[in-house]
């Protein structure tokens, strides 16, 4: 069995990260290739993995995301901040927590 594990891709699930923005700005930056992926990236790895050029290929994942794996994940600070507040963020616990 294999499979593919994809980065990025512009899709409905990840508008608000695909979008122009703090976070997509970040995304790209760490990106070898600096560009969102598109369902058709996936869908090739996906159709060589079921076809018959695979056929002596088996345990393997392939990272289709432009290169993003080899580098650190984007910074979601800036979608996450004003929900959960920078001391959050940083696991900073209240001196009082509620119970």
């Amino acid at each position: 069995m294999n499979g593919v594990r994809p980065g990025v891709v512009r899709t409905e699930l990840v508008a608000g990260i695909a979008d122009t923005g703090p976070v997509l700005d970040d995304y790209l930056s760490c990106m070898p290739l600096s560009r969102v992926g598109e369902p058709e990236d996936s869908a090739g790895a996906v159709a060589f993995l079921a076809g018959p050029e695979s056929s002596w290929i088996t345990g393997q994942v392939l990272n289709v995301d432009g290169g993003h794996h080899l580098r650190r994940g984007p910074d979601y600070s800036s979608l996450f901040e004003p929900v959960f507040g920078g001391d959050a963020l940083r696991g900073v616990r209240p001196e009082n927590p509620p119970r």
